[in-house]
């Protein structure tokens, strides 16, 4: 609608003596003499010409496409697969910082901090669901077998994960934590399609 209202008031500068030719309190209504008229004539044809092509104009601007909306033209968002693997390398990265920070500081670890953990461990889990989004694009039946193991083992883990975190136990949250990296790191080998001998 912007666009038919911007090319009407373009037109509308383009021949402004159309509207006045028109008009009935005009002046140059009133006269009518042969030179006159067919000026007048001339002046109608020029403006069917530019009516004609302020309508082809509009046409052409309100028929065309709209433009693609998504998320990828403004540079804000990964496409689907690149999405899912880039939050399971953040997750991993996550938990190995979790990790060290229980196994180094557990005496400072206070209530409330021990509840963000068992927070994230359902964000850890989740990762898993985004594991196997990726999983769909392994084609080595072994491999994608072995990385759909990882997956249940790893959600299974952080399942077993939040006894040590509702205990406070800082060694047994660092030896699930320490095992579940290795799933992290046994996934990402299945993903490589590149032979071992190269």
């Amino acid at each position: 609608m912007k666009n038919v209202s911007t090319l009407l008031a373009i037109s509308a500068l383009i021949t402004p003596h159309t509207t006045q030719a028109f008009a009935p309190s005009s002046g140059e209504c009133s006269t009518r003499t042969r030179t006159h008229l067919s000026a007048t004539a001339s002046t109608r044809r020029n403006f069917l010409s530019t009516g004609i092509a302020t309508a082809a104009a509009a046409s052409t601007l309100v028929l065309s496409p709209l433009p693609g909306v998504a998320d990828l033209s403004d540079g804000n968002a990964l496409p689907q697969g690149a999405a899912q693997f880039s939050r399971v390398i953040k997750v991993r990265s996550q938990l190995k910082s979790v990790a060290k920070r229980v196994a180094e500081q557990p005496s400072e670890i206070d209530k409330k901090e021990w509840d963000k953990i068992d927070d994230f461990l359902r964000t850890v889990y989740s990762a898993g669901e985004d594991m196997k989004f990726i999983a769909k694009g392994i084609f080595d039946p072994d491999k994608k077998t072995k990385a759909d193991q990882d997956i249940k083992l790893l959600q299974s883990l952080v399942q077993a994960a939040q006894k040590p975190v509702s205990k406070q136990d800082s060694a047994g949250f660092a030896i699930i934590a320490e095992k579940a990296d290795g799933l992290f790191e046994d996934f990402m080998d299945q993903l490589r399609d590149v032979p071992a001998d190269l």
